[in-house]
């Protein structure tokens, strides 16, 4: 096995939502073309990144006999904890269910995790287990654990604030009030705040997303087109596969908050980050 194969892919499972093929069975998209799900996340773009991805990583390092797929999804899910990937952890939390790791054993994973990698993480984390442990009891024909006719109201200040990864945000990147509701909810979010010059990465959305600005000041674009300043009270929606980027003015901060659907478990694909060459000539 070519070690160096091995590093150029294995990075895969912690940046973006791809699971083994007896997972992705299970995915009605890919069972309708026939795609892998790394061909469907980026065999368009870089075909032989997606083919490294099945062959090497799905192929070979998920199937090598030295671990358990049981360990091995147990692994992968302490690794998206411990970095903070949601949207991947939801996944990979799918996949270790099938693979045989107990829902106690998923939050004790959490709960340990929570001494070494960050109290903020753990309670993200908290999140998506509630979400795909109220999957399994659907499938199983359980009643949710709590009624799905309860307004709910989550006060401010009542979740702690989570960092913006650096693998996708340049500058200082403060999120709050997450929300994601169990399936058959797509929809999630939260707030988002800019410090000046802050910003995220290229990334697109696979059902679009809606920004509302809720203070101060600061820029939008998509690719190829023009930067957009936006403000207080302002309201933007980036189309379904839009490649763009949002963040604060250089001199103003900006919050805003973000919604977007999931779909297949994904609402986003994290790009290359805008470098400041970039961002200095969109600065208005």
């Amino acid at each position: 096995m070519n070690i160096v194969k091995i590093a150029s892919v294995a990075g895969l499972l912690l940046g973006m939502a791809i699971v083994p093929a007896q997972a992705q069975s299970q995915e009605a998209s890919s069972m309708e073309t026939g795609q892998s799900r790394a061909q469907q996340l980026m065999g368009d773009i870089a075909p032989k990144l997606a083919e490294l991805t099945d062959d090497v990583l799905f192929g070979d390092v998920w199937e090598r006999p030295g671990l358990a797929k049981r360990d091995r999804s147990l692994i992968t899910v302490a690794a998206l904890i411990a970095l903070n990937r949601p949207e991947q952890l939801r996944s990979h939390m799918r996949l270790a269910r099938q693979n045989g790791v107990a829902e106690a054993e998923l939050v004790e994973t959490i709960t340990q995790l929570a001494f070494y990698s960050g109290w903020p993480n753990a309670i993200a984390a908290v999140g998506v287990a509630r979400e795909v442990f109220a999957e399994n009891d659907a499938q199983k024909g359980k009643p949710p654990s709590s009624t799905n006719d309860a307004v709910v109201v989550t006060k401010a200040g009542s979740q702690p604030s989570v960092a913006g990864a650096a693998a996708n945000f340049t500058g200082a990147v403060r999120v709050d009030m997450r929300f994601q509701r169990p399936l058959p909810v797509r929809t999630g979010g939260g707030i988002v705040t800019f410090e000046p010059g802050a910003r995220t990465a290229w990334h697109s959305h696979p059902l679009g997303q809606t920004l509302i600005v809720t203070e101060g000041r600061g820029l939008v674009q998509h690719w190829g087109g023009p930067v957009q300043p936006i403000g207080i009270g302002d309201l933007v929606w980036i189309p379904p596969g839009v490649k763009h980027w949002h963040g604060a003015s250089a001199t103003d901060s900006m919050v805003h908050v973000a919604i977007a659907e999931a779909q297949d478990g994904q609402s986003v694909t994290w790009m290359e980050q805008v470098d400041n060459a970039q961002y200095r000539g969109s600065d208005r």
